[in-house]
């Protein structure tokens, strides 16, 4: 190994030689930091090369190769990896069983067909495009290059960021009392489409821990509050009943069950968000006081029955509620009438007197959510589900006039939610993988057996193609490795 680095050395030596120069004629250190960067590259590029040119030696020298594939043809192949592109050559073989053509050292290296960007490069690449934009992301990851925004967005749409919710044992289940189900949505613009594509946001938990972190000055403390065993689910959900499905089949496999007393659904009070009491176990809907304060809000224009609205509601009284948005609404008509007697504009009266009329209806048919606030006022923690839309959503997607396809939306909603569960990136793209090879094999073993059951033989007399490297420790330590000789 150590000849082949200091081979490599000698070949680019010519780079630390000009940094170090530039340095002590009085360039700064920075120059000679890049020279560094610059000869690393180089050398992690061509090493990797070198190794798997030697490994490539190796499958080809193997007699359970020669067995089954004939030697066919060399191709060259590059691959992007953190050090930049590595370029190298490695042979196609034809199988003698089945007549297909295959690249063995390929199949060693873990290396799928077509596959240009190394699996650690790629999950770098989607790590960075969760945050920032795509093209962003593939000027950061591996600067000399500039990894196109097209190339970043087929990496994330490739695969499906949906958390893999296994069974937990047991003992390893969440002891809860009480779970908290905070349901949202975000709205997205979408491409070619008038008006915004709705990204839906499940956020669970048991309860808040309230964090304390001191300020610029000591005496001043910032207060935020943190979400205990949070988890999220987010995405399009097109099929309400899919999104219920998982979220059911989440608490299933991590809370004890017969621990839980109360499971809180809490939103606006959509009709998507009040079907999860019909999926979700010991289960009450709860109306979220954000968007109740909103439409409390909407009699800005008459303090005094704002004012008496609130005190309805705090007081949990619905006749005085109805009875106080049914004197807004009388109190609106009257002037309607008056102004149009005058000849005046009443379009301005005539929209607030919608508002108003939507206003009553909402807070009549929202009241079971409303009144839940007091029948459970001892186990309610509020709802703070605008803050994880915005951090979850919003942050990368709504903001700056984002547009996005239908797919886009899907697809980094749900890479949005993975990451924030503490979901490894890498580890999705290599399961992933291993799952397609894994089917893939299976599918070959399909054929193999078709084939002999028709006794159907294939042979070649291939292309025996001629090693001229030469040999050197690097090839014996892999060698010793590959046949499981190594200490």
């Amino acid at each position: 190994m150590y000849s082949i680095i200091q081979k490599i050395y000698e070949k680019n030596n010519k780079i630390l030689k000009e940094g170090l120069k530039n340095v002590l004629n009085g360039a700064d250190v920075s120059t000679l930091t890049g020279a560094i960067k610059d000869f690393t590259d180089i050398l992690g590029k061509e090493l990797f090369s070198e190794i798997v040119t030697q490994i490539e030696n190796l499958v080809f020298e193997d007699s359970k190769r020669k067995n089954q594939y004939e030697s066919v043809r060399f191709a060259e192949k590059s691959l992007i990896t953190k050090n930049g592109k590595a370029k190298f050559e490695r042979r196609y073989y034809k199988d003698n069983e089945t007549g297909e053509n295959v690249c063995l050292t390929d199949k060693v290296l873990g290396l799928e067909k077509g596959e240009r960007i190394d699996k650690k490069v790629k999950a770098e690449l989607i790590q960075k495009a969760s945050d920032q934009s795509y093209s962003k992301s593939g000027k950061l990851v591996v600067p000399e290059m500039e990894i196109s925004s097209t190339t970043v967005m087929k990496n994330v749409r490739k695969n499906e960021w949906k958390m893999n919710i296994e069974e937990r044992r047991e003992e390893e289940k969440i002891k809860a009392k009480n779970i908290f189900i905070q349901v949202d949505e975000d709205h997205i613009k979408e491409r070619g489409k008038k008006g915004c594509t709705i990204s839906k946001i499940v956020t669970i938990y048991t309860k808040k821990r309230t964090l304390t972190k001191p300020d610029r000055i000591p005496e001043v403390k910032q207060i935020r509050k943190e979400l205990v065993d949070k988890f999220t689910f987010s995405g399009l959900y097109k099929d309400t009943q899919e999104m219920w499905e998982d979220v059911a089949y989440y608490i299933d496999c991590t809370y004890k069950k017969e621990e839980i007393e109360t499971a809180f659904v809490m939103g606006d009070g959509a009709s998507y968000i009040k079907a999860g009491t019909e999926w979700i176990a010991k289960s009450v809907f709860v109306l979220d006081t954000f968007h109740l304060e909103k439409y409390i809000n909407h009699l800005n224009y008459d303090e005094y029955l704002k004012t008496k609205l609130q005190e309805a509601i705090d007081q949990f009284d619905p006749i005085s509620t109805e009875n106080i948005m049914n004197e807004a609404i009388k109190n609106i008509e009257k002037e309607i009438k008056e102004d149009e007697q005058l000849g005046r504009n009443i379009k301005r009266l005539e929209n607030r007197l919608k508002k108003i009329k939507e206003t009553k209806t909402y807070l009549m048919n929202q009241w079971k959510g409303i009144e839940a606030h007091d029948i459970y006022k001892d186990k309610l923690t509020g709802c703070c589900q605008e803050g994880q839309v915005h951090h979850t959503l919003s942050e990368r997607m709504s903001t700056d006039a984002k547009v996005w396809s239908e797919n886009g939306i899907d697809e980094m909603s749900q890479l949005r939610a993975f990451t924030q569960n503490g979901g490894n990136i890498y580890q999705k793209i290599i399961d992933i993988s291993t799952t397609e090879k894994r089917e893939k094999k299976i599918e070959e073993l399909e054929k193999r057996i078709r084939k002999k059951a028709n006794k159907k033989l294939f042979g070649t007399t291939g292309v025996k193609i001629p090693i001229a490297q030469a040999r050197d420790e690097l090839y014996y330590e892999l060698k010793n490795i590959w046949y499981g000789n190594a200490v």
